[in-house]
Formats: C-alpha cells, sequence, structure tokens
C-alpha cells in the first residue's frame, strides 16, 4: 500500500529475510483520495480484510476490490498502479511485496510456472489478479496485521506468516488454475478475459448471455461455465459486484445521488436500496 498521512494504525518492514517486504495498517480518509504508486519488478500480494479500493493499471479498466479479498501481481517490468480510496469505511490490509530474483533464486518459484495462473505469459506485465480471501488467508491476514509476538521476535514472526501466506494464495491459485485446465484451453481463457473486458465496459447495460458469448467467441455454455471458473463468480454475480462497487464509489465520493447512483449503475431504486444494503451492510443514503 501506498505511504499516506491518512494511516491511523500501521507498521512496515522494508526488507525481511529473503528480500521480502511487508507492510500492513487501517487506512481511513476524510474525503476520496487518489494515489499513485510505482513498483518494482516481482510479486506484491494485497490482502483486504476489510474495506475496498479500486485499481487502475496504465491503458486498463478500473477493477474494484472490496474486502474480505486479495489481489496478487506478477511483473516482469516495473509498473505503476493508481488507487483511488473512499470514505466509507477503513481499508484493512497486509500486503508481501518479493523481487522476481528472489521468487526464481531463494524461493525456487519460476515466474514462468506462475505466468498461466494469471492467465497470461511472462513478459505481457503486470498480471493482476482478484480472488475472494478464504478462512485460511483471511486468518493468516489478521495474524500479520496485528501481531501477537512483541518485540525481537516480532519481525521473525512476520517473515514467517508472510511466506506462508504467500503460499497459501499460490496453493489457492495452482488448484483452481489445474481445474481449469482440466476443460480450458488457453485460447478459451483468452476469450473469457474479453468477455470480462467487456462486461466491465457495459456494466450500466450488460450484454445478454447470447450476446457476450458471441461477442467472446464462446457458446453460452462454455462462458458460463468457464467464467466461474475462471474468475470465482458466474457472469451475473461478477455485474452484481462491479456495478454495486462502482456505486460505492460514486457515492463516497460525495457528488452523486442515491438514485443516479442507481441509474449509472442499472438498478431501480428500491432494488438498489436492497442489494447495496444486503452487499455493504448499510443503506446508500448513508453514504452521502
Amino acid at each position: 500500500m501506498p505511504h499516506t498521512s491518512h494511516r491511523s494504525y500501521g507498521w512496515e518492514l522494508p526488507s525481511v529475510a529473503p528480500c521480502v517486504s511487508l507492510s500492513g495498517g487501517v487506512l481511513t480518509f476524510s474525503e476520496p483520495e487518489q494515489i499513485i504508486e510505482d513498483n518494482e519488478p516481482g510479486l506484491k500480494l494485497a490482502v483486504i480484510l476489510g474495506g475496498h479500493l479500486s485499481l487502475r493499471f496504465p491503458d486498463e479498466e478500473v477493477v474494484g476490490v472490496a474486502g474480505p479479498a486479495y489481489h496478487v501481481t506478477l511483473s516482469e517490468t516495473p509498473y505503476r498502479v493508481q488507487h483511488r480510496f473512499g470514505t466509507a469505511e477503513p481499508l484493512q490490509y497486509v500486503t508481501v511485496r518479493m523481487p522476481l530474483d528472489t521468487l526464481a533464486n531463494d524461493l525456487d518459484l519460476d515466474p514462468a510456472w506462475l505466468s498461466p495462473r494469471f492467465g497470461t505469459r511472462l513478459g505481457l506485465s503486470p498480471a493482476g489478479l482478484n480472488q475472494r480471501a478464504n478462512k485460511a488467508i483471511l486468518a493468516l491476514g489478521r495474524q500479520m496485521l496485528s501481531p501477537p509476538i512483541p518485540g525481537p521476535m516480532r519481525t521473525f514472526y512476520l517473515a514467517g506468516k508472510a511466506l506462508e501466506l504467500t503460499a497459501t494464495v499460490m496453493a489457492a491459485l495452482t488448484a483452481q488454475t489445474g481445474t481449469v485446465a482440466a476443460s480450458l484451453r488457453s485460447s478459451d481463457v483468452q476469450r473469457l478475459n474479453r468477455a470480462r473486458d467487456i462486461v466491465l465496459q457495459r456494466l450500466q447495460s450488460p450484454p445478454t448471455l447470447p450476446e457476450l458469448a458471441r461477442l467472446a467467441g464462446l457458446n453460452v455454455n462454455k462462458l458460463s461455465t468457464g467464467f466461474r471458473q475462471a474468475f470465482g463468480h458466474s457472469v451475473y454475480e461478477f455485474v452484481r459486484d462491479q456495478r454495486l462497487l462502482l456505486a460505492h464509489q460514486m457515492l463516497a465520493a460525495g457528488d452523486i445521488s442515491v438514485a443516479e447512483a442507481a441509474h449509472a449503475c442499472g438498478y431501480t431504486d428500491s432494488h438498489f436500496t436492497k442489494v447495496f444494503r444486503k452487499r455493504y451492510g448499510i443503506a446508500p443514503s448513508l453514504l452521502r
């Protein structure tokens, strides 16, 4: 996470063996804020325990990440990412960063082996992936956010937990990739990525499943089953979550009414309030 004067609690370990840097904390903002972060080549894992943010890589669409979830990025070149933070709720996070040479030389984790887990190949940098965090990942993230061991052993504890957290995430991605690989070819994965991008571009009025399948070059069955395998959600669930995240961001920015947010995201007022409350636990009017 970027340095910010709005951190109400946090810590950083810029270098722990083997060449791993960690940070974590709770960020609160009195007004929406946008921060540009420059990153070195390597692996970056951010576990979002609570709250939400949006990310944007150069020449790509904005991607929302709402906790409990994790975002992991792999890049063989330096890259820049834009973060946007809202005001509705604190952002609780833990991040782990590992350089490419650490992955390959110290941890015996070949980046070329990792890249297919991101639905890409090394050289197409950066590659990012969002997933819902399971109980094991959340437990490790919470242990790192508030380490139970004080004093000199704290760094040792956090270094071990960082490696365990990264291994747990990589194992989850490997298991998921194995399931996808059993029924999806690389060309199918590319078409599914295209389908996801089309949905993100047309959130207000998304295409029907048959239309989306045609635009992506898939049949409806392959789109439906493959989308869930590749992204962990059905197309409908993905559209719903991205719409609600967009609405949350607009309302938190304070320059749009609830009715306008509902319309912009393709909802009627009454249905919007219901699904928004179910997703975030508060009425959308409370963000105004």
